[in-house]
């Protein structure tokens, strides 16, 4: 597989990337969120922060992105986002979704 280096021509700067429900969820600085559905063309989307975000996972039918003061958002599209409440305001990292089999 060859990769191509691609820009956002947007001069955003971007952190995490994650592939569900047929769609490319990307995030970054000052509540970024770019949506593809191919890799190639994106499209801005608005978060409704404008904390940083880190990273981004999808599972269970939604996408979930967190960073910066503990945000936490989640969206079943990868356009609709809601924030929710982490209970804290450390910066969030990271976030993955497993299931757990009995």
């Amino acid at each position: 597989m060859a990769w191509t280096a691609r820009t956002n021509g947007m001069g955003i700067s971007l952190a995490g990337i994650m592939y569900g429900n047929s769609l490319y969820v990307t995030v970054g600085n000052n509540g970024a969120t770019l949506v593809s559905s191919d890799g190639n063309s994106w499209n801005s989307v608005t978060s409704g922060t404008a904390n940083s975000l880190t990273a981004v996972t999808w599972g269970n039918s939604q996408f979930v992105a967190v960073g910066a003061n503990g945000t936490i958002l989640t969206s079943p599209d990868g356009t609709n986002w809601t924030a929710n409440t982490s209970g804290t305001t450390n910066q969030l990292y990271g976030i993955s979704y497993g299931t757990v089999g009995m």
